[in-house]
């Protein structure tokens, strides 16, 4: 990325946290949508018009996500930005059109959005505010401690005036206090690695186990890294090598 490179509408340069396991190369960047600017321009090309039913914070959301992806790609394959294209799988999934041999992924929370581009390899990507959650879910997700109960649900009330507030920042202080922040840790990964499955985020999620304080380790063939926390919100990545002569997207 071009030194002192800030994206329209982004607060500041994303974060690059480049990485390698086996055969596979990935880059994730890591941004935040900046509040103030709630048009963020769509490309001339398909892959970047959001639908038009999305909320006025969705579809920016939506925006800076695949403008971020498109910087992504470049990063990883050498070609220009503006040349990457990104289309939508008719299960709403992310894929590279322009570079097939390469997989994708992209996560967005209460304005922070994470994107993985990966050679070789099948990826997911996950980000997320840490919410209030159940005791009920904390003990079904294998996590100690009991959290405030004002939500059964691991993702943030949001409409058109803004995300939800965080229930803590990330600090190790405050992660001590909120097994709603551990939960939150353990979720990314669990959805990271059904991303790079293709698969949603469904009751058996729960079977992925997440040991604390481990920053990698394995589910079947998937292999699973915390990455560092961006702006209070956990974040995992997840990949797994494509079977031969597969690519992502359609043919």
């Amino acid at each position: 990325m071009a030194a002192g490179l800030i994206p329209a509408g982004f607060t500041g340069r994303p974060v690059l946290l480049p990485l390698a396991h086996g055969d596979i190369r990935a880059v994730t960047l890591l941004g935040r949508v900046d509040e103030t600017n709630l048009q963020i321009a769509a490309g001339g090309t398909d892959d970047l018009r959001a639908p038009d039913t999305l909320s006025a914070v969705r579809r920016r959301e939506f925006l800076a996500g695949r403008t971020l992806l498109r910087l992504a790609v470049a990063e990883l394959t050498g070609e220009p930005a503006e040349k990457v294209q990104i289309g939508t799988l008719g299960d709403r999934r992310p894929f590279c059109s322009s570079a097939r041999e390469v997989g994708v992924s992209i996560s967005h929370s209460a304005g922070r959005i994470a994107v993985t581009a990966a050679h070789g390899g099948e990826v997911g990507i996950d980000i997320q505010i840490p919410v209030p959650v159940s005791a009920r879910l904390l003990l079904r997700y294998d996590v100690p401690g009991s959290g405030p109960t004002t939500s059964a649900v691991p993702r943030p009330a949001r409409d058109d005036r803004g995300p939800a507030a965080p229930v803590t920042d990330g600090s190790q202080e405050t992660r001590a206090a909120h097994p709603s922040y551990d939960f939150a840790d353990a979720w990314t990964v669990r959805e990271a690695c059904a991303k790079s499955l293709g698969l949603g985020a469904g009751a058996d999620l729960w079977r992925i186990r997440v040991p604390p304080g481990a920053q990698r380790g394995d589910w079947g063939d998937t292999h699973w890294y915390r990455m560092p926390p961006f702006q209070g919100c956990p974040v995992a990545l997840a990949l797994r090598l494509r079977l031969r002569n597969a690519a992502p997207g359609p043919q």
